[in-house]
């Protein structure tokens, strides 16, 4: 069900042509303005700069998250905070603070994720700032309505639905999980996901480190454990070759691989859940054609769309970011939403680039930790006391997967994790009901003691 209307295109294109405008009057000069690293990192950063810790290898040339073929979720935050100036050099400055944003939200820091990011932004002037607040001033006769229940709305209409994520906001992840079971209640049976491993050694009936790389980020983990257990079927769809492929190569093989479901079952709905614009149907002026639009000439179906990236705090870009914000402060929403113009959905910075724009609100910390994680309630907030007063870093692991790997923890991935304290020094995690044991770590990664808990 495609939902348009003349009066729908005119305000996208209004919108746009709107921001288009501010941004291509803007000063864009400096890097991006970012508040400092969260202070668990800089104190990181600090003991670093005197220390080398056990197992450090500087002969690395890339941000590994499994050095020596286990999970290491300091690992990579080491490297990059140690010798910022090489790996800059090797991924250029762009890449560094995007891979060190994804790294970071790996370790459950969210904050500390999106400041990382926003370093990549270019800083827009006062003018700049002043025209896009009004122009948002200006929009009219906009309604929200709840995210959650208009993709339940639509979905059952459609036999593929295609929703995206940024990589270093696990939001998204968080999002995806809680419209889980309105998907699998209207027939959907697969889960296409860009994230998992798509190589012989893949694991995708039990959720381990061979799952993928995005998957070992704690909130993906969840998704796909309760993915998983709910019945759905994953399917792996990346490129295996994409480092030597175009971006159009890569893509359209996505895509195939996508298609082979409905080879095999010419009755599946298919959820996909991909990265960025890679599930957009429009062809770019470059020649990029990106995976949703090869999927519909190949299948010949045309998949549903949501953006989730562009109304995101931050966003994807400079403008985008103070666009959100100057948005959220005339719409100050309160949960995931969707616009709405005459009662059909319209996307707010894009020119029909997706079916559906989903704004997120700003997320609301507690003791530092983002509330959505949560998981709009399947998950309690526990506090648990360190052991030891050079406790960093607290990991949550299920007892019953530590079971099936010897309690060996390399192989899994946390439930929750963090290392920001609260103000009484306690840790705050957020756990489903179940058995836990959670590990104690400093700031070599030294398991300093374990607590077996069970969450009821």
């Amino acid at each position: 069900m495609e939902i348009r209307s003349p009066q729908n295109i005119a305000v996208k294109k209004c919108l746009l042509s709107a921001i288009l405008c501010v941004a291509l009057q803007s000063s864009f000069s400096q890097p991006g303005s970012y508040s400092p690293p969260a202070r668990p990192v800089q104190q990181l950063q600090d003991w670093l700069r005197t220390n080398t810790p056990s197992g450090y290898n500087s002969k690395y040339k890339h941000l590994t998250l499994v050095p020596q073929g286990n999970l290491h979720y300091l690992y990579p935050l080491w490297l990059g905070l140690k010798e910022p100036a090489k790996f800059k050099d090797i991924y250029s400055t762009a890449g560094y603070n995007e891979e060190m944003s994804q790294l970071l939200s790996f370790a459950g820091d969210y904050k500390s994720a999106l400041e990382y990011m926003a370093r990549n932004y270019d800083t827009l002037d006062d003018e700049a700032r002043q025209k896009i607040y009004r122009t948002v001033a200006g929009i009219k006769d906009i309604q929200h309505v709840d995210a959650r229940r208009y993709i339940s709305f639509v979905a059952h209409t459609h036999r593929v639905v295609m929703i995206n994520e940024a990589y270093g906001k696990p939001l998204h992840r968080a999002f995806l999980l809680s419209v889980l079971g309105t998907f699998y209640r209207q027939g959907f049976r697969y889960l296409a996901m860009e994230m998992l491993n798509n190589n012989s050694n893949q694991s995708l009936s039990r959720l381990t480190m061979l799952t993928g790389h995005y998957s070992s980020e704690p909130v993906a983990g969840e998704l796909i454990r309760t993915a998983i257990d709910m019945g759905f079927k994953l399917v792996s769809y990346e490129d295996t070759a994409a480092l030597g492929h175009t971006p159009t190569q890569r893509d359209s093989i996505q895509a195939l691989n996508i298609c082979k479901v409905l080879q095999q079952d010419d009755s599946a709905r298919i959820l996909v859940y991909g990265g960025y614009a890679h599930i957009s149907k429009r062809n770019s002026g470059d020649g990029y054609i990106p995976m949703g639009l090869a999927f519909q000439r190949i299948s010949g179906i045309e998949p549903y769309t949501i953006d989730q990236t562009d109304m995101t705090e931050q966003s994807n870009l400079g403008y985008g970011s103070i666009f959100y914000e100057a948005y959220i402060r005339r719409f100050p929403i309160t949960v995931a939403s969707v616009p709405l113009f005459n009662n059909q959905p319209v996307n707010i910075t894009n020119d029909d680039l997706f079916d559906l724009t989903i704004i997120h609100p700003p997320t609301v910390y507690n003791d530092e930790r983002p509330s959505w994680l949560s998981l709009e309630g399947a998950r309690k907030a526990l506090y648990v006391r360190p052991p030891a007063k050079n406790t960093f870093l607290v990991q949550a692991y299920y007892q019953s997967e530590l079971a099936t790997e010897d309690n060996k923890t390399g192989q899994l991935i946390p439930a929750d994790q963090t290392y920001y304290p609260s103000a009484r020094n306690n840790y705050l995690l957020y756990l489903r009901k179940g058995k836990y044991v959670i590990v104690f770590r400093d700031l070599e990664y030294t398991v300093l003691n374990t607590l077996n808990i069970e969450v009821e």
